[in-house]
């Protein structure tokens, strides 16, 4: 049997650190990322189905975490952010209970959810919140824990035990298919440590392994294929999963600008679990072989090979995929060399190296800590957005272009943006098309036309293109262009993009041309 200590008081005392970490950032603002994936979610609310409705290349896990938030406490930042908050202290939760005999001092072994989902919180801006690299941490760990928990057992219980660890995995492949790497690599290490060290036969324990993953690992992806199936879906679900992303990537040219940035920032906030996992590594893994240790390394290896394989993009919030990991071997570094510290003639001393160690996360969450309480800790609407805007300079122009179109007498109806979807949560409006207008530079040649007969139907009553989206579509699909420049005209342009209004005056020879025209295209 699985023995599960109980909480003590320092436990308490962390997680009450962690709920006011969260606090702190409860009021973040969205990034486009976020305002897309709550405008999905949305759209899901309002009885739409994802992919036929409302399309993006990512799989469902992500907007079914926002679809939750939503419904349960609002599809505001406030809402997700407050959903978010009682999942990472659930998952620290789980941290306390499960990761105990990991350490050898009991103060220590308090400490991994602040070297966790406190780190996540602290190095965390706008952007990084709430995106799948940091929400998938929690299944992953289960799984990962699961997993470890069956080398010590046999017969019915590790049959068990490995099927929950397989239903975790499903769940971990509902955010994202590519992170099935770092699900093998766990299932893998059990497998050669059968093979190889305990002398067990390779047939006999391949199966006793991978049957019940098989099985725990269907169950969560046969509901999602079951839902789609139920709306006759399946066929764009196939090429959503299995067809564009691989055409995507082959694509996109390879961003060294966004590998430089991505490795600073994770290096810069990281740094001081890196330090203390080396530490971890060297004494636990090398000297002391400990199979958790093994299994957190693996881990970390396996996310880096995921992070490098997805180099069409290389986003900072791809190294997230590595906050648990590595602030569980931190803290397995903490706990080796706390026996050597607590021997300093001064306490004082180990409390300025700790300090010393920490000081750039402490710096970081004093800051953010400090610009809430200047902005009355963000309860007032104008004090909320003012403490937005100190995070997300953009957030001030993009509701200003939201309020240009919700003035009395403005037409009512559904938009476009080709630009940040921030726009849509400003301006109470959703998308008018399925295809997406965030990100083109990531769209395939045929979902051009596509875009562009979706206009056409739905007849937006505005129309924005950002300079950047702008850009792409020129080079890109110059039709489409031509399209509303025959179809709209301009109604505001300044240096954030152009705003089109619908003619409604009449269909130019150009409207009759493309009404005549067939488009063609394989959804």
């Amino acid at each position: 049997m699985i023995s599960i200590p109980k909480l003590n008081r320092i436990d308490f005392l962390v997680l009450i650190v962690i709920v006011i970490i969260g606090l702190v950032h409860l009021s973040f603002p969205f990034d486009g990322d976020q305002a897309f994936f709550r405008l999905g979610a949305l759209e899901m609310h309002q009885g739409k189905v994802l992919y036929r409705d409302f399309w993006d290349v990512k799989q469902p896990g992500i907007f079914y975490f926002y679809f939750l938030a939503g419904t349960l406490f609002g599809f505001n930042e406030i809402g997700i952010h407050v959903f978010e908050l009682i999942y990472m202290v659930f998952f620290s939760i789980i941290l306390l209970l499960t990761l105990k005999s990991y350490f050898q001092h009991r103060i220590i072994a308090s400490l991994v959810p602040l070297l966790t989902v406190g780190v996540y919180y602290i190095v965390s801006g706008a952007w990084h919140l709430t995106q799948v690299e940091a929400l998938v941490g929690f299944p992953l760990f289960l799984c990962l824990w699961l997993t470890y928990q069956s080398f010590k057992h046999q017969g019915k219980q590790r049959f068990f035990l490995l099927l929950l660890s397989g239903f975790f995995g499903g769940i971990v492949l509902i955010f994202k298919l590519i992170f099935l790497l770092i699900l093998l690599s766990f299932w893998l290490t059990i497998l050669i440590y059968s093979v190889l060290i305990k002398r067990q036969i390779f047939l006999k324990v391949f199966i006793e392994i991978s049957l019940p993953i098989s099985i725990g690992i269907i169950f969560p992806l046969l509901v999602v294929v079951s839902y789609f199936a139920w709306f006759n879906s399946i066929s764009i679900l196939y090429e959503t999963f299995f067809l564009y992303p691989p055409r995507i990537v082959a694509n996109s040219a390879f961003d060294q600008s966004n590998f430089i940035s991505a490795i600073q920032w994770f290096l810069g906030g990281f740094y001081p679990l890196v330090l203390l996992a080396i530490v971890a590594v060297n004494v636990s893994l090398r000297k002391s072989k400990n199979i958790l240790t093994l299994l957190l390394v693996v881990w970390c290896v396996f996310a880096l090979g995921v992070i490098f394989l997805q180099s069409a993009a290389f986003w900072e919030y791809h190294y997230l995929l590595l906050f648990v990991p590595l602030g569980i071997l931190a803290t397995k570094g903490l706990d080796i060399l706390w026996q050597p510290l607590k021997e300093l003639r001064s306490p004082i001393t180990t409390i300025a190296l700790i300090f010393l160690l920490f000081l750039p996360l402490s710096y970081t969450l004093t800051r953010k800590s400090v610009i809430l309480v200047r902005n009355n800790f963000a309860l007032a609407e104008d004090t909320r957005f003012k403490y937005q805007s100190s995070f997300r300079a953009k957030y001030p122009s993009l509701r200003s272009e939201a309020d240009f179109i919700s003035q009395p007498g403005s037409l009512s109806g559904d938009i476009y943006v080709a630009g940040d979807p921030s726009i849509y949560y400003f301006s109470g409006r959703t998308q008018a098309t399925s295809l997406r207008g965030w990100a083109l530079e990531y769209f395939l040649p045929e979902q051009w036309p596509k875009l562009l007969e979706q206009l056409d139907l739905s007849k937006p009553p505005y129309i924005f293109i950002d300079d950047i989206q702008g850009a792409v579509i020129k080079e890109n699909f110059p039709k489409m262009l031509e399209f509303i420049q025959q179809r709209y005209r301009t109604l505001r342009q300044n240096s954030n993009g152009i705003w089109y209004i619908i003619n409604l005056t009449g269909k130019s020879s150009t409207t009759r041309t493309l009404e005549s025209s067939s488009f063609t295209f394989r959804y």
